[in-house]
């Protein structure tokens, strides 16, 4: 989730340099795409680890059912 508070942050500080004419239309829409693409990874590497931490206990139940059969 640290990741989440982060750009959170990023988000508030994008508008509110935008708000106070700090950067352009042009520069404000840039900055909100790229934190957007860095939303995506963010959610596709948390994706990444659950997919592993999954795969480990199935695993793990495999091997516990095969030594128990």
């Amino acid at each position: 989730m640290n990741d989440l508070i982060e750009m959170e942050y990023t988000f508030n500080e994008i508008n509110r340099a935008y708000e106070n004419h700090e950067i352009s239309k042009e520069e404000y829409k840039n900055l909100l795409e790229g934190l957007e693409i860095e939303k995506v990874v963010s959610v596709n590497a948390e994706e990444l680890q659950r997919k592993e931490e999954l795969n480990k206990m199935i695993t793990a139940a495999i091997s516990v059912v095969s030594m128990v059969a």
